[in-house]
């Protein structure tokens, strides 16, 4: 099978495409968004740059109260859309 000029440039056209969206979809946003007032206390997390989320210290399962509470691959955080979201810190060891 045999590809004409017409086919060719298509389909580089075609594969250029996929590639610069495959690149660009695993970036976060270059702006931090607007942060609610009190979001995310330095005691017990720190925010991220760009994403609007709040890494909580303690990185434990119990680290973060509230309804949208994430707790993956180790790490205990919640993004500013949660209003009932906190952090809690660490127990101090007796």
């Amino acid at each position: 099978m045999a590809f004409s000029t017409g086919n060719l440039i298509v389909t580089i056209a075609v594969f250029v495409c996929l590639v610069v969206s495959s690149i660009d979809a695993g970036y976060a946003s270059n702006k931090a968004p607007d942060l609610p007032k009190d979001f995310c206390p330095q005691e017990t997390g720190d925010i991220t740059a760009t994403t609007g989320e709040c890494m909580c210290h303690w990185q434990h399962k119990d680290g973060c109260v509230g309804s949208g509470c994430q707790f993956q691959y180790g790490l205990s955080w919640y993004h500013y859309s949660c209003e009932d979201c906190r952090c809690v810190a660490k127990p101090k060891k007796n």
